[in-house]
């Protein structure tokens, strides 16, 4: 692409037009929120380099109430992160007129979110979520998450970390910090230190990193991320074949949230975040890919390659299989208006794109308008950042496995968004149906199912790691018989821990801070 071009393209936006988030410079006033009274990582999500999530337990309900009060000055507002994402802007467009490499300067970004826990401990109602209310661990079994050693099938127990379920240090809430740099970064976690001096214990910090060079933006599987997010309608431009839903399926109270007949006043504005401490077996993926290669008479890199694109549904450089199966093509990776424009219309035989695909479990895009606005439904903002150290072969130290991804996921409802895609779509092997979302029984032309998604998909009814209790299968990739399978034996992605927690609007952390009444629905 030419410097005329990229100016040209440049000058269209006042924030950066290759995020899948682009916002609208206008937002319309029909979507009913002001931008300074939403979290900013739930809309447009942070832009970063570094991040930490600290989480807390309260230790005094008035001290922390008081500290909060002084604290909310520091949360950055959906409005502070869309001047954040001008300022970037502005220096990219320095930077191709004049030819120049400067880097913008992203200040630290704060959001603060509450458990469960939290909203009992400080007397605030029932924000008409039951998935929120009973809480990650709860879910564990249907998300499929590996079971801890002496499970059984009549009392099971995931294998997490125990710092998320320390009885004698419940997780009450979640402080995110972002930064575009170390240094800020560093003042930003000791800045929540001082924030909180006695009215929180943390427990436990986890903190990620965009990774650099020629991967920054890939997880450490390699395949380039957040390259498709949903656009709300009213807030966001949305790139040619984005998939578009109304606000209200991320935000609280707005159009679209199935569940606001059964919120308070005082939830509008605000989110659920899903949190996952996500570890990566990313030597097993590779060994699959070598063991697996596409076709299977290709024992090259580029078998391999496909291979892995097969089970993801995009290559490494996030072109999706349904514009480009045979071979890459980073032309169509790197240009937003190319890289989510297809529909899975990929003939009767399904050559392109695997139904297992990991990208079409998560979001089975389809041309039918019915099931366009059944999918519409089902979207979720992603805002995860790899951790661990560096691969190897990047110039990370050998001899280090614990690395892979903080998942985060914001959604108005978990039934409509996490929880469903993970456990209807992800795990159920019979899914999809067919070319659309409805439907029951099995694919029309892979007449036992499809198979789980390669990625995250676990058998949740199977969930015991008993000899073949954990073994997935995948179908659809074989051209000459769909109905041929793969096993996958093994976990590469293990759960490690998780939370749901309410993302409260500013107006909603300023009546916590001020010990307003927050009653649920319906309560006196």
């Amino acid at each position: 692409m030419s410097p005329q071009t990229r100016l040209q393209i440049a000058e269209q936006s006042t924030t950066p037009e290759d995020r899948s988030i682009v916002p609208l410079i206008q937002p319309d006033p029909k979507v009913g929120v002001a931008l300074t009274n939403v979290q900013g990582d739930v809309y447009p999500t942070f832009p970063k380099k570094y991040e930490a999530f600290n989480f807390f337990t309260i230790t005094s309900a008035d001290a922390f109430r008081k500290d909060l009060g002084n604290f909310q000055r520091l949360i950055t507002t959906s409005a502070d992160t869309i001047n954040i994402l001008e300022q970037i802007q502005k220096v990219r467009l320095v930077n191709i007129r004049d030819n120049t490499d400067k880097v913008a300067q992203v200040p630290n970004q704060f959001n603060i979110a509450f458990s469960q826990a939290a909203l009992s401990f400080l007397n605030i109602g029932d924000i008409g979520d039951p998935n929120f209310k009973n809480g990650m661990l709860s879910d564990a079994k249907a998300l499929g998450d590996l079971p801890a050693a002496g499970s059984t099938a009549e009392k099971y127990s995931p294998g997490w970390d125990q710092v998320w379920r320390d009885p004698k240090n419940p997780i009450h809430g979640v402080i995110i910090v972002a930064s575009g740099d170390f240094d800020s970064f560093a003042n930003g976690e000791a800045s929540v230190t001082s924030s909180f001096l006695t009215s929180i214990r943390i427990n436990f910090v986890l903190e990620g990193k965009v990774r650099d060079g020629p991967m920054k933006g890939h997880e450490y599987f390699g395949f380039l991320d957040g390259v498709s997010e949903p656009a709300m309608n009213g807030l966001v431009k949305p790139h040619k074949g984005q998939l578009t839903c109304d606000p209200g399926v991320i935000i609280h109270g707005l159009a679209g949230d199935s569940s606001s007949a059964k919120r308070p006043s005082w939830a509008l504005g605000g989110s659920i975040l899903a949190f996952r401490h996500l570890q990566q077996d990313v030597e097993g993926f590779r060994q699959f890919c070598k063991s697996q290669p596409f076709p299977l008479n290709d024992k090259t890199p580029e078998g391999e390659a496909r291979r892995g694109a097969k089970l993801f549904g995009r290559w490494a450089s996030g072109c999706p299989l349904d514009l480009s199966d045979l071979t890459d093509n980073t032309t169509i990776a790197a240009d937003p208006e190319q890289n989510n424009h297809f529909t899975f219309s990929d003939g009767t035989d399904l050559t392109r794109c695997p139904v297992t695909s990991h990208i079409r479990k998560m979001a089975p895009r389809v041309s039918r308008q019915e099931a366009i606005t059944k999918l519409s439904t089902h979207m979720i903002v992603r805002s995860g950042i790899p951790y661990g150290p560096e691969l190897p072969e990047f110039g990370g130290p050998v001899g280090h496995s614990d690395r892979g991804l903080l998942f985060t996921s914001y959604q108005s409802t978990l039934s409509n968004g996490f929880t469903f895609i993970q456990e209807q779509w992800a795990n159920n092997e019979k899914f999809p149906f067919g070319r659309d979302l409805d439907g029951t029984g099995n694919h029309p032309l892979i007449s036992n199912g499809p198979g789980y998604d390669p990625i995250i998909g676990a058998k949740s009814e199977g969930v015991l790691n008993t000899p073949n209790g954990r073994t997935r299968f995948i179908r659809g990739d074989n051209p000459g018989n769909l109905n041929d399978s793969i096993s996958i034996a093994q976990d590469w992605v293990l759960a490690r821990g998780g939370e749901y927690f309410w993302v409260p609007s500013l107006d909603a952390v300023a009546m916590i801070a001020s010990k307003k009444l927050m009653p649920g629905k319906g309560s006196s």
